[in-house]
């Protein structure tokens, strides 16, 4: 088998792979994710190039419980701009972070009123500009505030600025805090749904992550609950948690800020629910562990969890119903479910389960949740037997009878009228039954240059589940590139459904030859040497003629000029009959700029050009030739 082949069997064993690797999908931020935003925020920690980035790493590792140091106050009053209203938001937020750190307010309040007072700032600016004036304990006029921020809703309805907008009102009186509190709703329409999943903005995490923070800063200002269908609510979380790492430090602080609202009490919670065991249960590993927890992987309560069902993929079987899970503990979020048990074959499972909450929690996502587990057993391989046969059945085959794991121990000699059949059963530990396997091959490997040729050993039809490999050495040399000698022969079985895969090697001294006629393939041990360097040659260039052939074949291009003038001449040639006029003088000069177009075509212009040019100068030329034949013509009437 060529390595095309042997992709081809890679292609075969990943897909199932990647399903026993991944788990459940899920909207909980694993604590390794937690630990992977905190060191992203102390990796910041270490050096700082703006204010902005002080900002943004302070406030976001002191929303993950960790106390920022006051030393950075600092390298705030260092980095921030005073002629720049955003560099002042971020040096008020990030000092708000310090226990200990004050600005001077005084320095800052002609920026922050001028900004206010100014029919040019946008919804962003203004919102820093407030949230800049409350942090330095200034007052604001919200009715100007109110003002502008009406104005900008008419010239500018992007999400962004709305966003800014709803943080704006969290800044100001409740009465306006719940007037933007009101339109939470209709911002939450003009979210994107994506595969009926998740919700999401356009400006992607970031900007998502700002909004649905401004949802819940400006409802905590009105006093009063986040208006959004539990359905989308469950759709933004689950777009939030698709995020395991993000690439700039304000979207991991927004993200961060995201997640502690949608993991507090005080509001909505969407739960989690998690695999956190394998995939695959066996006699080992006979139960299946579930989380349940918020997005901050945190308990939400005590909770009772039921599977309402668990089905197999293949037919649609259900061998669990109502089957209630045990909690670790009181305190625990982990649930256990037994699930390894003779009445349940192997095969893959879809589990849904139920949660019900003992308290007044308010949780949401309770129902429609699963997860996916295979019931997986041990196997052996018996019934193995190796037959080496002539070709056309002449003679008996020679029968040997093997026992996994005992390789062969005699010499096998196959010569080019010979094949090889390799016949095995693979038998469930557990059921006693012959089963089929997803992947079953044999492998030949050439003892001296490690070059492989696979063959696929198909399953018999029949109850027996009886597999066979076959391998002719005439019809299948060229798999070998005709190479006679020493092989080894391994039989290879696996299955995502089994928990042992075989690597069976039957005989390391398979004797092959080839028929005399063959050519042996030498090159197969140079196919990943270097190969010798192509090097470019550009066409050398054609003979020039003879320099005389040249100069004649000019002589003979001028010839036609040269009889014109000689013409000319001997008639007599004068300007007496040209007539006075611009007429004339804008024909001949027509006619001269046609002639010198001709040239520059020939040179320098296409074709396209050349007749753009022409169409100009044929105006004047057309009109002015007119004239001078209607005078040519007036004269020879004059003088009959």
């Amino acid at each position: 088998m060529t390595s095309t082949s042997l992709m081809m069997i890679i292609l075969v064993i990943l897909p199932f792979y990647s399903w026993c690797a991944t788990p459940t999908v899920a909207a909980n931020l694993s604590p390794a994710n937690i630990d992977g935003l905190k060191a992203q925020f102390q990796t910041a920690m270490k050096s700082f190039s703006d204010v902005a980035s002080i900002h943004y790493t302070l406030a976001g590792i002191k929303e993950l419980g960790v106390v920022p140091p006051d030393t950075y106050c600092n390298d705030i009053k260092k980095l921030v701009d005073k002629s720049d209203v955003e560099s002042i938001f971020h040096a008020t937020e990030a000092a708000r972070a310090l226990a200990n750190c004050k600005l001077p307010a005084e320095e800052y309040r002609a920026l922050l009123t001028s900004t206010l007072q100014s029919d040019k700032s946008t919804t962003a600016e203004v919102y820093y500009a407030v949230r800049a004036s409350v942090n330095l304990g200034l007052n604001v006029d919200e009715s100007r505030v109110e003002k502008r921020l009406n104005a900008l809703a008419k010239t500018d309805d992007s999400v962004a600025s709305q966003g800014y907008a709803l943080l704006t009102g969290a800044q100001l009186s409740q009465p306006i805090a719940k007037f933007y509190a009101d339109t939470i709703n209709d911002l939450v329409q003009q979210a994107d749904e994506v595969d009926g999943r998740t919700l999401q903005y356009e400006g992607g995490v970031g900007t998502t992550a700002l909004l649905v923070n401004a949802f819940y800063e400006v409802a905590e200002k009105a006093g009063v609950p986040v208006k959004i269908d539990p359905k989308q609510l469950i759709k933004f979380a689950s777009y939030f948690s698709t995020k395991r790492h993000v690439a700039t430090l304000r979207s991991a602080y927004y993200l961060t800020k995201v997640f502690k609202y949608l993991s507090d009490r005080k509001n909505t919670i969407p739960v989690v629910v998690s695999r956190t065991t394998p995939a695959a249960v066996s006699a080992q590993n006979p139960s299946v562990f579930v989380s349940v927890s918020n997005l901050f992987g945190q308990p939400v309560g005590e909770i009772f969890v039921v599977a309402e069902s668990a089905k197999r993929k293949e037919d649609g079987a259900v061998v669990i119903s109502k089957q209630k899970l045990t909690a670790k503990d009181s305190t625990s979020s982990i649930f256990e479910l037994p699930f390894y048990d003779a009445k349940i074959p192997r095969g893959f499972y879809t589990i849904h389960l139920t949660l019900t909450p003992r308290g007044d929690e308010k949780l949401i996502g309770l129902t429609d949740n699963t997860i996916e587990v295979k019931v997986t057993s041990e196997a052996a391989l018996e019934n193995a037997e190796l037959n080496v046969a002539d070709r056309d059945s002449t003679a008996q085959a020679k029968t040997h009878k093997l026992t996994y794991p005992n390789a062969l121990s005699e010499k096998l000699d196959l010569h080019s009228h010979q094949k090889l059949i390799i016949k095995f059963q693979v038998k469930d530990k557990r059921t006693g039954e012959y089963v089929r396997t997803q992947q079953a091959f044999i492998r030949f490997t050439n003892k001296k240059s490690k070059k492989e040729i696979i063959y696929l050993a198909e399953a018999v039809s029949g109850a027996t589940a009886q597999y066979k490999a076959e391998m002719d050495l005439t019809s299948n040399a060229a798999d070998f590139r005709y190479q006679s000698g020493a092989y080894d022969l391994v039989v290879i079985v696996g299955d995502s459904l089994l928990q042992n895969a075989f690597e069976w090697k039957v005989n390391d001294n398979v004797q092959l030859t080839f028929h005399e006629d063959s050519l042996a393939d030498k090159n197969h041990q140079d196919l990943y040497l270097p190969r010798p360097e192509i090097i470019h040659q550009f066409r050398v260039e054609e003979k020039r003629p003879p320099t005389i052939v040249s100069l004649v074949f000019s002589g003979l291009t001028l010839l036609p000029l040269l009889i014109l003038l000689v013409s000319w001449l001997r008639l007599g040639f004068n300007l007496s009959g040209m007539p006075l006029g611009l007429s004339p003088l804008v024909f001949h000069a027509s006619h001269g700029a046609a002639f010198a177009l001709m040239f520059v075509y020939w040179k320098y212009l296409d074709m396209f050009q050349t007749i753009r040019y022409l169409a100009l100068i044929s105006i004047p030329l057309f009109l002015a030739g007119h004239r001078v034949l209607a005078i040519l013509a007036a004269r020879r009437e004059k003088k009959v």
